[in-house]
């Protein structure tokens, strides 16, 4: 065979490729224009004025074929700094977890894969035991019999159970205590607000962070509140007394709901089991990667008598004509084929496929195991919390207990302390004046379990190192 490849069969190929970055050859543009009957590519822009057309070639670089794209890409990325380059202590919200390999691997089968709402509950119970599975495994985590199939976020899940609040009792008001994820609160304000409800919130103990439940008790001596709201751990990474709160709201006819990381249930009384009617969470630390920040999946549990105002979808095992054991979409009220205006919320999607990495995270780890993941993340913080509080000039910017995050107060502003721990090499964590405005030497600190006995002592030695070149 002639191994020379003949020149014009190459001027011809290279004639007939793409040209610049147009994707399309001139064959392509001529069989498009002869269908809109036009004759040049001109005549298809003659709407657009002309002292707003850019008269010339864009200024952009030659092109590239793939690998060299690849290569440049590459190159780009290794400049970043990410969780795989630096030991990270970031957390607020959004944490670094081991996620096993059977997570990915069962995740990313073909029939989750693509995973939608199963309409066709014949054609779809894998997909629907799958959830049916999430609902059971996270309701007994989070300590409330009724889990709806998800929603897009911690943040959107809080904001659905003030809704859930306001609907269930006819009132317009929720009470929040203040040390609750900024995002969160901006959430709140995008999607209570507009419907007519007033967000009250309220400070926190100044020394120990907690929800100031006393002031807390005096907003529900009105009879216009619909329910309070709180976060546990919160923006200091203190553990809220749920069950003192909880009480107090019984007290006063109003109904509780409790955002809460969902790890600290294995190491603590969930809040459902503390007499919180509503238990929502960031569903993210149970198998889902940072990813920049998202997709991530929002929970809600309820009580019993709150599940005809959860959003969403509820999956149920029920029997067909013939007595055969199935599964079926038992609840999906929804504006867009069911309930439409009459619809519990607006949320259309839900994140069926990280609800099945959660549920495949929960079962492979065991009740067991993940109890000793949340030990091991509450005992490397009190490990880093204890060798931090030995160096002189910092203290604990508030006293409550903590599970796998805490504030401390730095000597030096903690944007700085940062930029510095960055160099060597560590993301030392979030500055509390992004969350909470008035703290700029504040920064809270998050620590797992896959942060080794070495990692945490590094972390002292970096922040002793860091504080002392003042």
């Amino acid at each position: 065979m002639n191994q020379r490849l003949d020149a014009s069969i190459l001027a011809n190929a290279i004639s007939d490729s793409p040209v610049g970055y147009n994707v399309h050859t001139a064959a392509d543009v001529q069989a498009m224009l002869q269908v809109m009957g036009l004759q040049s590519v001109e005549q298809l822009f003659e709407d657009v004025p002309a002292q707003v057309r850019l008269l010339r070639e864009l200024d952009l670089p030659p092109t590239l074929n793939e690998w060299q794209l690849m290569r440049d890409v590459r190159v780009m990325a290794d400049m970043n700094a990410s969780t795989l380059t630096h030991a990270s202590f970031l957390g607020g919200g959004a944490y670094e977890h081991y996620i096993p390999a059977v997570v990915d691997a069962i995740a990313s089968r073909g029939e989750f894969l693509t995973a939608y709402t199963p309409y066709q509950p014949e054609m779809s119970q894998g997909l629907l035991q799958a959830l049916f599975e999430f609902q059971t495994l996270v309701g007994k985590l989070l300590g409330r019999e009724c889990v709806n199939c998800s929603v897009y976020d911690g943040a959107t899940a809080l904001a659905e159970a003030c809704w859930m609040m306001c609907s269930a009792t006819g009132k317009r008001r929720v009470v929040v205590a203040q040390a609750v994820w900024p995002e969160y609160q901006e959430v709140l304000a995008t999607y209570l607000l507009p419907r007519g409800v007033t967000v009250d919130y309220v400070l926190q103990d100044p020394v120990t962070g907690l929800a100031d439940v006393a002031a807390m008790a005096a907003k529900l001596a009105g009879n216009d509140v619909a329910g309070v709201v709180l976060q546990s751990p919160n923006a200091f990474g203190v553990i809220e007394d749920v069950g003192a709160l909880s009480g107090v709201c019984k007290q006063s006819g109003v109904l509780l709901s409790v955002c809460v990381n969902p790890l600290l249930c294995g190491w603590i009384e969930a809040p459902g089991q503390l007499g919180a009617d509503i238990v929502v969470c960031e569903g993210q630390p149970l198998g889902l990667p940072l990813s920049a920040g998202g997709p991530y999946i929002g929970i809600i549990a309820c009580a019993k008598p709150l599940e005809r105002y959860l959003p969403g979808r509820l999956v149920g095992r029920v029997h067909d004509l013939n007595g055969q054991l199935g599964y079926a979409l038992v609840k999906e009220d929804r504006e867009q084929h069911v309930a439409r205006d009459k619809a519990t919320s607006h949320i259309c999607s839900n994140q069926a496929l990280n609800a099945i990495r959660v549920a495949v995270y929960l079962a492979c780890l065991g009740e067991r195991n993940f109890m000793q993941i949340a030990e091991v993340n509450a005992a490397n913080a009190v490990m880093l919390r204890d060798l931090l509080m030995a160096l002189p000039g910092i203290k604990l910017l508030r006293t409550g207990v903590h599970f796998n995050e805490f504030a401390i107060e730095l000597p030096i502003p903690a944007t700085e302390f940062c930029a510095r721990m960055k160099r060597l090499g560590v993301f030392a964590g979030v500055p509390v004046a992004e969350l909470l405005a008035g703290h700029q030497r504040g920064l809270l600190i998050a620590v797992n379990e896959t942060k080794t006995m070495a990692d945490i002592k590094a972390y002292a030695k970096h922040t002793k190192a860091c504080v002392e070149c003042v």
